[in-house]
């Protein structure tokens, strides 16, 4: 099995930049869409479950594009970079993901335009990985970071509002915004505590390697069974592990008797092993089984629409 995660999760700082281009922020905070108002679009899936709209590229298009929770920043595969002519920066970045980083090229967009924004002047980074999903590109949340932003599978529809009050209906999960400003919530797997990334860019939930010490599973536990591998934004693959859970707890929501991915653990004497806490991609295999959700990022909250 081969388990496909688009996360990009951080970004280092500029590689080899060019003096004649002044430095780029690609996830600049102007390109917030503003919250003012209510704007959706329709909500569709790529075939490994992720959560797609549709986007326009220098008026080009349109393009399906994963809207992925966990990306810093937007991308663009590296074919369309090159069928639309964007103009290369001269500068590249280092993507950060669950099976490694990888080095991407800038790239400058003129206009990005989706039902849920409108974007000038934007720099995208070519998506390294293009074969780990047939959309030609990701919508990362620096466009959202002043708003909530609402997926509801039932209606085919995801909306971006204002910032505030849950709806009728939703329950609250308070977390926090880790460092790249992407929302980190509590869940609980079989009552150990974990920090879980929302992940709509990943296909599949996958573990930390401190979450088998953490859970009380020995590396050679016989309830682990090889499950291939992972890649992501990179072409890296990592060999990961799976092992059924009983119980994975999130705000109202338990999901239960999962099989769920557990990646290597890290060494015996790295300080991740002894003080890292056990965290969890919380991805769309999950998320895609919740009657509606929603992020609120000035709140830090993870709104669930309970039936």
């Amino acid at each position: 099995m081969l388990v496909f995660l688009l996360a990009a999760v951080a970004l280092s700082a500029i590689q080899n930049p060019v003096e004649a281009v002044p430095p780029v922020e690609a996830s600049a905070p102007d390109h917030a869409a503003s919250a003012s108002a209510t704007r959706s679009a329709t909500l569709s899936h790529d075939t490994r479950g992720r959560p797609t709209i549709t986007a326009t590229i220098n008026g080009q298009g349109p393009y399906a594009m994963v809207l992925d929770t966990a990306a810093q920043t937007s991308l663009v595969t590296l074919p369309l970079a090159q069928d639309l002519g964007l103009p290369a920066l001269g500068q590249q970045m280092s993507i950060a993901g669950a099976s490694g980083q990888a080095q991407a090229d800038l790239y400058g967009v003129d206009r990005f335009s989706t039902d849920l924004f409108d974007a000038e002047g934007v720099a995208m980074l070519a998506l390294p990985n293009a074969g780990a999903t047939e959309a030609r590109g990701i919508v990362g949340m620096e466009m959202f970071a002043a708003g909530r932003l609402t997926f509801d599978p039932a209606a085919h529809t995801v909306s971006y509002q204002p910032s505030g009050a849950p709806a009728e209906g939703y329950a609250v999960v308070k977390g926090r915004l880790d460092d790249t400003g992407l929302l980190i919530v509590p869940v609980e797997i079989d009552g150990v505590a974990f920090d879980a990334l929302v992940d709509t860019g990943a296909a599949v939930s996958v573990a930390s390697g401190v979450a088998l010490k953490a859970l009380g599973w020995s590396p050679n536990d016989p309830r682990l069974k090889p499950a291939g591998a992972i890649t992501g934004a990179g072409r890296q693959e990592t060999s990961v592990q799976s092992g059924r859970v009983a119980r994975v707890s999130l705000g109202p929501v338990n999901f239960r008797d999962l099989n769920l991915i557990f990646t290597p653990d890290a060494p015996a004497d790295s300080p991740a092993e002894t003080t890292a806490k056990p965290t969890l991609i919380l991805g769309s295999d999950l998320l895609n089984a919740l009657d509606a959700f929603a992020i609120d990022f000035p709140k830090a909250e993870l709104l669930i629409r309970v039936p």
